[in-house]
């Protein structure tokens, strides 16, 4: 009898169980259920940064191996535990945690900068909001740790160098300024040694456009009247460029202006020049030059040059005669001579002296085609024709349309009195 009431007892536990477990099984299939938190465990596995998913009451709920390595422990020692004690071994939570502004606006928040939990270098952490129930509010964040420690020491190493560079700019910067100073200092002293503007003299009209490309030039020009029918002209130009051809053309200024307190022959004054410069000159550097005497009681002009463009007459009826003698650069070769021609001119007559500078100015366009000596002088012949107070402005206006890449002078003058007369002055 009891064996019976057993077997009736068995069957409907059967019959009650069986449809119960199948229902629970279908809404929660557990072997679905593992392999859901098995697929969720790999996946976090997978990702090399640390990664841990905390409740709202800093409890680690999931984590990956990456996090476990940085907390040094094994997993069942870090799920439920605090993420403050794990990372930090702290007893409260971390003073720059942003679990529970995160849980108040549901957004990604980030600390920048954090000390790395081993205690060398730094780290990154963002808190991204995640829901783990059906709930809508957040219940839970997801801590991302990145480890910056090359990037910090990275950002450090060009902060100094940065401050570095600033600290050096300055010094550049100081050392500009004081270069510029200097610059301007040896401006004011070579345009005292220039003169400021043509000299007025009895029979001759003058005018004279001086151009450096820099604070300092290498052009060096003077008027020298020995008496008021002789006048002495020079034009000159140092080898280079700034401040070492400026002190090259203060040097022969000089000594121009020390052998000309009596006139003396052209020739002979560029061979003192020459030799003043082999005595206190040794780089190589050099002068090209014109020097020329105007006798206005006889209508000439006596002339020499050292290595220098060749200046042209041109005559009021349109002839351009060069004024050519033979003579290399001063300051390189001991006992050079020079040679010295004279030529007549007459009432409108013409001469321009200028330096290389104003013929080797590249086409602005096209930077390769020179201007060239021949077409400078076509260009001198074709504005003589115009009164001499529009004439030198004329020519520079032809020349707008060129770069200049070294300083240039130009010197024009004009005779106005007719051949041998006698001065009222004389």
């Amino acid at each position: 009898m009891h064996e019976i009431w057993f077997l009736i007892f068995f069957l409907v536990v059967i019959v009650i169980l069986v449809p119960v477990s199948v229902v629970l099984y279908r809404k929660y299939p557990v072997h679905l259920i593992y392999k859901s938190k098995t697929d969720l465990q790999d996946m976090l596995d997978g990702i090399t940064d640390p990664l841990a998913v905390i409740s709202s009451s800093y409890k680690v709920k999931r984590v990956n191996k990456a996090y476990i390595a940085l907390c040094d422990l094994e997993f069942r020692d870090t799920i439920g535990k605090k993420c403050y004690e794990l990372l930090r071994k702290r007893i409260t939570p971390c003073p720059d945690c942003k679990l529970n502004d995160v849980l108040k606006t549901n957004k990604l928040a980030v600390v920048e900068n954090s000390p790395h939990p081993l205690g060398n270098g730094s780290i990154s952490i963002s808190f991204s909001p995640c829901n783990l129930t059906n709930e809508s509010s957040c219940q839970h964040i997801v801590e991302h740790i990145r480890d910056i420690t090359v990037l910090e020491e990275l950002k450090i190493s060009l902060e100094k160098k940065n401050d570095s560079l600033a600290k050096t700019t300055t010094i550049l910067k100081k050392a500009q300024q004081n270069i510029r100073d200097e610059l301007r200092l040896a401006r004011l002293i070579q345009q005292d040694i220039l003169p400021r503007e043509a000299p007025s003299v009895e029979g001759l009209k003058l005018a004279v456009t001086y151009h450096p490309i820099t604070d300092v030039g290498g052009d060096i020009y003077d008027f020298i009247q020995f008496t008021p029918d002789r006048m002495g002209i020079f034009i000159g130009d140092a080898s280079g460029h700034g401040l070492s051809a400026a002190l090259v053309g203060t040097i022969s200024k000089m000594s121009l202006y020390y052998n000309t307190k009596e006139e003396m022959p052209v020739q002979d004054l560029l061979y003192k020049i020459n030799q003043d410069l082999l005595d206190n000159i040794h780089t190589g550097h050099y002068l090209t030059c014109f020097w020329g005497i105007f006798d206005l009681r006889n209508s000439t002009f006596t002339f020499g040059k050292a290595g220098h463009p060749a200046p042209v007459l041109i005559s009021k009826n349109g002839k351009i005669t060069p004024l050519n003698t033979m003579g290399t650069f001063l300051g390189l070769i001991a006992g050079t001579q020079f040679d010295q021609n004279s030529i007549s001119f007459d009432k409108g007559d013409r001469i321009f002296l200028f330096t290389d500078g104003i013929y080797e100015a590249l086409d602005t366009e096209t930077r390769t085609e020179m201007l060239g000596y021949d077409r400078f002088v076509q260009i001198l012949s074709e504005c003589n024709y115009l009164p001499f107070n529009k004439l030198l402005s004329s020519i520079q206006k032809q020349l707008s349309n060129y770069t200049y890449d070294d300083d240039y002078t130009l010197i024009a003058i004009e005779t106005t009195l007719p051949k041998n007369a006698e001065k009222t002055s004389l």
